[in-house]
């Protein structure tokens, strides 16, 4: 077996466990198809298959609004639970945002188990028994790449430059975990290191992302004459401000730490 062979059994058996459960309907199951998807694309980028890389960015772009909608649905349900907002307000707005759901299922459901994903996980086994030569070095030329736009802190930038920092984070994370199925030793504290910040940043963003689609559900109201609900959502934007600026704090102050690490050389030039 080529050297890559084991990235591919990893990218194989990320994508059928996460088809599995977004099949079954299981809590995070559609996020999880989309991050195996992910992950495969920017595999597939840096070893240079970029059929593989445009046909998994499809995918994975079809189930980007139902993804963030479920998460939306799961803070709201929170935000119930906390007392943020009325039961009313609660019950009214989650019966939109599941008719939305709905309306999206089936979409979601031929991304699972169509015959696209089929024929690229097919694909994927065939590379997994051939593989390539040259993976070491083709990752970790991207791994170094990626690092670079690690290294400067948010300190001062805007938040379009975080979301950039996140997919960044993205992709370092993805990369590490590739070399360490290749068997890099060095790799493995790395891809816990930027799962970690990640993760920081991926709960500024879920949160960024629910209060714009409060935002838009406050409009709705005001446009339907639901003045109550939408003086309701004005009190809730207000007070999720302060969470969105603390995560936002805890993103740049994780940024802050990143930036001063070294990063990764091939273990055999240590």
């Amino acid at each position: 077996m080529k050297e890559s062979g084991p990235v591919w059994k990893a990218r194989v058996r990320q994508l059928e466990g996460a088809r599995r459960a977004a099949k079954r309907g299981q809590p995070e199951g559609l996020r999880d198809l989309r991050n195996a998807l992910q992950h495969l694309r920017i595999t597939a980028r840096a070893l240079g298959r970029s059929g593989i890389e445009r046909k998994a960015k499809r995918i994975a772009r079809s189930l980007s609004r139902q993804t963030q909608l479920e998460t939306d649905r799961r803070l709201l349900e929170r935000i119930g639970r906390l007392g943020f907002l009325s039961p009313d307000a609660v019950t009214a707005l989650a019966a939109r945002w599941d008719k939305q759901a709905a309306r999206g299922a089936r979409r979601a459901a031929r991304a699972a188990d169509g015959l696209k994903i089929h024929r690229l996980q097919t694909r994927l086994e065939r590379l997994a028994r051939k593989g390539s030569g040259r993976s070491v070095e083709r990752i970790e030329a991207a791994s170094q790449g990626v690092k670079a736009a690690l290294a400067r802190s948010l300190e001062g930038r805007d938040d379009d430059a975080l979301r950039r920092y996140r997919l960044a984070a993205v992709k370092a994370r993805c990369l590490a975990e590739d070399l360490a199925a290749l068997g890099l030793p060095a790799a493995a504290p790395h891809a816990s290191r930027e799962a970690a910040l990640e993760a920081v940043l991926g709960r500024w963003n879920d949160l960024r992302k629910f209060r714009r689609r409060l935002v838009d559900s406050r409009e709705e109201a005001q446009l339907r004459g639901s003045v109550t609900q939408a003086g309701e959502l004005e009190h809730l934007l207000g007070a999720l401000e302060p969470p969105v600026a603390s995560l936002r704090a805890a993103a740049v102050a994780a940024s802050r730490r990143t930036a001063q690490v070294v990063p990764m050389r091939r273990a055999a030039s240590a």
